[in-house]
């Protein structure tokens, strides 16, 4: 068990220049050679600027978030209502042609891909996973139905959600030593969680796998196939799987690693990108964009699982909200948040990058629906609360065995109450609410509890859905 290990989208160009209203001091400048090469029509929106100040403004993160409301025309053109602002008014704005991981944005990329091979004749989504697997590998049963490829491309494998051997030299950086004899082995000694095409289960095992198999279908190297596929014929000129990005932060503010990922298995996660790219993305899937292209992304988006969960399409998720189906797909790595979503009804799409983890504290997603319908808050900033200076450290002093042999040690360190749980190293939290602490980049809860004499007599840890409970002791024996 580990406790503090990472949980694991034809006109003339408008635009301001320089300040943007409701920005404070914060200002902006733009490339137009970007969006006018793209041919959308971009203007700066005061509006959007305004939402996404409400969700970040004084955010402990200090993400920087960039942000555009996007709308097909009537006359087949598509207009970009773009917005920064910073967490931090002292910080630059990012541009339109910052870079920001994507993430798991990078999955729906690949379902056009996907979907793009499936139109060349070049692979079936009906293909059973083992057709692809290297000689020797046999891929795991539930019962008697074989993995499809359209059952991994939905989350309905049954596939783990990471591999088994994805154990990483360094914790922030999970991706970028694993080896593609490590992901086939994994594979060989994977147990399946559930019946093939029968339940949702996210699983970016299962991606890595997509990526893989993407590669060898079409001759190419992955990122040759997403350069041919996408960057180039979309005029996504900043994408790429690897160079410098916005600085990554956690949702504390911290600085961390950006993400690596080994070659041909980007696709879990591994594009960076600017948001005058992801603007030409899904543009694209607005039907804007080379008709070989649009025709593959519509298909994208049709519902191939239909769970009890959640209906997907090619990687994208369908999500009602307030009587609207969006079709969306989001991403987080160690220090970024995105999110896209698309109203295929009004035409209308959303993105939001954040140079901050921010799902740890509430995501991004509202955001970009508050984009498209205002009735749905745009989420609120998460600051810091204050320890009162009643708060007495030395009550929660001791040890806390939550399962046997699992023991967690709470101390204090240059004024901070610090966790260390059996074979693991010591990390801080912060105060909550009384009796309550958390550390919010690993999501750990530690809710203490107290007897009828105000003595701290047990804790429990909440954490990925678990609810671990044990008694204090003084001593360590």
């Amino acid at each position: 068990m580990q406790i503090f290990a990472k949980r694991t989208i034809f006109s003339s160009l408008i635009i301001s220049s320089g300040l943007l209203l409701g920005c404070s001091d914060q200002v902006s400048s733009e490339n137009p050679e970007t969006a006018a090469m793209q041919g959308i029509t971009v203007e700066s929106s005061t509006q959007v600027t305004e939402a996404i100040k409400a969700r970040i403004e004084r955010d402990s993160s200090t993400a920087c978030i960039a942000a555009a409301r996007l709308q097909r025309n009537d006359d087949g053109g598509v207009r970009s209502e773009r917005g920064f602002y910073c967490a931090d008014e002292q910080s630059a704005l990012p541009t339109a042609d910052s870079r920001y991981e994507i993430g798991s944005v990078s999955k729906a990329m690949l379902g056009g891909i996907y979907a793009h091979l499936v139109a060349e004749g070049k692979l079936d989504i009906n293909q059973p996973l083992q057709d692809w697997v290297p000689e020797g590998i046999e891929v795991p049963q539930f019962s008697e139905n074989p993995i499809l490829l359209r059952h991994m491309l939905t989350h309905t494998s049954g596939l783990p959600r990471l591999p088994a051997r994805l154990m990483p030299a360094e914790v922030n950086d999970p991706y970028a030593d694993f080896t593609e004899e490590a992901l086939w082995q994994s594979l060989a000694e994977a147990q399946l969680v559930a019946e093939p095409g029968e339940q949702f289960g996210y699983s970016n095992f299962a991606f890595m796998l997509l990526s893989n198999i993407a590669a060898k279908a079409s001759g190419v190297p992955l990122a040759e196939l997403y350069e041919q596929t996408l960057y180039t014929p979309l005029g996504m000129v900043n994408a790429s799987f690897t160079g410098e990005t916005m600085q990554p932060l956690s949702a504390e503010g911290d600085q961390v690693l950006n993400w690596n990922f080994a070659e041909d298995m980007q696709g879990v996660g591994g594009v960076r990108a600017s948001l005058s790219d992801m603007e030409a993305w899904v543009s694209a899937q607005l039907g804007f964009g080379p008709e070989a292209l649009t025709t593959a992304f519509a298909t994208s988006h049709e519902v191939l699982a239909e769970t009890e969960q959640v209906n997907v399409g090619w990687a994208w998720l369908h999500a009602p909200v307030q009587g609207n189906t969006y079709i969306t797909h989001g991403g987080g790595t160690g220090g970024f948040a995105t999110m896209v979503a698309i109203n295929p009804e009004t035409q209308q799409a959303a993105i939001v990058l954040s140079n901050a983890a921010l799902y740890q504290t509430g995501d991004v997603q509202a955001l970009a629906l508050h984009l498209l319908d205002a009735n749905i808050p745009p989420g609120t900033p998460h600051m810091p609360i204050m320890m009162p200076d009643s708060v007495n450290l030395e009550d929660y002093f001791g040890y806390y065995e939550l399962v046997p042999g699992f023991v967690v040690h709470v101390f204090a360190e240059n004024g901070e109450l610090m966790i260390q749980a059996t074979g693991q190293p010591s990390a801080p939290v912060t105060y909550s609410d009384a009796d309550v602490f958390e550390n919010i980049a690993y999501g750990a809860r530690f809710v203490f509890d107290r007897n009828e004499e105000g003595d701290v007599v047990s804790v429990t840890l909440y954490q990925a859905g678990q609810e671990l409970s044990g008694e204090r002791r003084l001593t360590a024996d």
